[in-house]
């Protein structure tokens, strides 16, 4: 029974039955003999006990533990996670409701804004220009209802860009505005500089002046800052169209034209500034300095479009001229194939004409435009196009038997394959209801004339030019 358990846990444990080692060599093999003094030796019995040691047992509480880790400790943390976010999801909607409502407000309307577009530069500077208004004085504010005097210089009512094309095609000076709504010293050159009388009679003065605002929530405004070098708020700059004049071998050239900064402020202002003499005067000089060469480029840039413009009527002129030689090339190629055309039919009709007693045919009266009044017998198996046909050959003079054709039926299927006339007047017929027959030529499939019951198998149609 002792053996049985010792091999079931033995089994359990994964361990071998203990052997102990035997000497190298066989004692019952030797044949030395025993030195002198030795001690006797004792036969050693071989023990079938276990052999359960302390690495066995720790590696199988570590198996142990790995199961009971994955079996039960890892789900009931995930379980526990899982639960206090639940938990802290409803705390947030019960006790912080108003906050959660405000932020939904809050991103839905401003995905409201994108979809209308009210992000776009444009919209910015109308912006900037209002709260600008807004920050003007009861007085100033009480003027600028009344309209008694201009509170605010002129602010281009658009973006950077269409400002600086202004400034770069027509010439003219541009002051640019840039503010720093974070900035303390936000308001010292709006309050003694942009609201001042003096700098804003600058622009009622020259028509050829600008000025374009905005602040860094926008991104023109930004991008801009950056490209003049701004390093500090407010900044108040004037840009024109500058060139130099270089040396050559042909003697003094200017360069191109192209936008630059003439002068700026940035940053606030001492109190005891004196703004008209130290700053206003400043933008005058300079005003003064470029104004000349300004006015040449203005008439170089007039002469410039008036040139283009000329040249663009020009090549106008020479388009319909080729337009209008093509459409009487058209319309003499059209009379040529329409008289061959109508010269080749008239020996049909005039046959028809000349037989006049068809089994099953339609007396169609036709009362020309000029009042004369025409009856002809058309074969109903015929398309209405013969009846239009004949109205161009009564009209034509072609039935007089007078002109012969030379071109054979299969010379004129190839020759008259994509020739189609054009009919200029309409065939109408005088019973109510009243109906036109061009309306059939509209159609894929022309009718034939048996088709038609207000012409067959007698009929009326009357003439009307269109």
């Amino acid at each position: 029974m002792s053996r049985l358990s010792s091999s079931w846990i033995r089994h359990l444990l994964g361990q071998e039955t203990y052997q102990p080692l035997g000497n190298s060599v066989d004692s019952s093999q030797a044949n030395n003999e025993p030195l002198p003094g030795h001690y006797p030796e004792e036969p050693v019995l071989q023990s079938n006990r276990n052999a359960i040691n302390s690495n066995s047992i720790q590696h199988l509480f570590k198996n142990v533990g790995n199961w009971i880790s994955f079996l039960l400790i890892k789900p009931i943390i995930i379980m526990l996670i899982l639960s206090f976010r639940i938990l802290a999801k409803i705390i947030n909607i019960i006790y912080f409701r108003d906050q959660y409502t405000r932020s939904n407000s809050r991103n839905t309307a401003n995905l409201a804004i994108n979809k209308t577009g009210l992000n776009d530069s444009i919209d910015k500077v109308n912006k900037f220009i209002r709260d600008l208004e807004d920050n003007l004085t009861p007085v100033q504010h009480q003027n600028l209802e009344s309209g008694l005097s201009p509170q605010l210089p002129p602010f281009f009512l658009g973006s950077y860009t269409q400002a600086l094309y202004m400034a770069t095609n027509r010439a003219k000076f541009l002051f640019v505005y840039l503010s720093n709504p974070q900035n303390e010293n936000s308001s010292t050159i709006f309050n003694k500089v942009i609201t001042n009388p003096d700098f804003i009679s600058l622009f009622n003065s020259n028509p050829n002046i600008l000025i374009w605002g905005g602040d860094l929530t926008n991104p023109e405004a930004y991008q801009l800052a950056n490209s003049l070098n701004v390093t500090k708020f407010p900044f108040l700059g004037l840009l024109c169209l500058t060139r130099t004049t270089t040396m050559s071998q042909q003697g003094p050239v200017k360069t191109s034209p192209k936008i630059s900064l003439i002068l700026k402020i940035q940053g606030g202002l001492d109190e005891d500034v004196n703004i008209r003499t130290t700053v206003i005067d400043k933008f005058k000089r300079k005003i003064r300095k470029f104004d000349e060469e300004l006015i040449v480029m203005r008439t170089e840039l007039r002469d410039k479009y008036m040139s283009q413009v000329l040249l663009r009527q020009q090549d106008i002129n020479y388009q319909n001229s080729l337009k209008n030689d093509q459409l009487k090339k058209q319309e003499k190629l059209y009379k040529q194939l329409k008289n061959e055309y109508l010269n080749w039919k008239s020996v049909y009709f005039n046959k028809l004409k000349e037989e006049n007693d068809h089994e099953d045919s339609a007396k169609i009266a036709i009362k020309l435009s000029d009042g004369e009044r025409v009856t002809f017998h058309f074969p109903s198996q015929n398309l209405i196009d013969d009846i239009f046909i004949f109205v161009e050959l009564q009209n034509g003079n072609y039935l007089d038997g007078s002109i012969k054709s030379t071109i054979t039926d299969d010379e004129a299927s190839e020759r008259f394959k994509d020739f189609k006339l054009n009919y200029k007047f309409k065939l109408v017929s005088p019973l109510p209801p009243r109906t036109v027959l061009n309306n059939y030529l509209d159609e894929e499939n022309h009718p034939i004339i048996r088709d038609i019951n207000y012409i067959y198998p007698n009929g009326l149609l009357i003439v009307e030019d269109v």
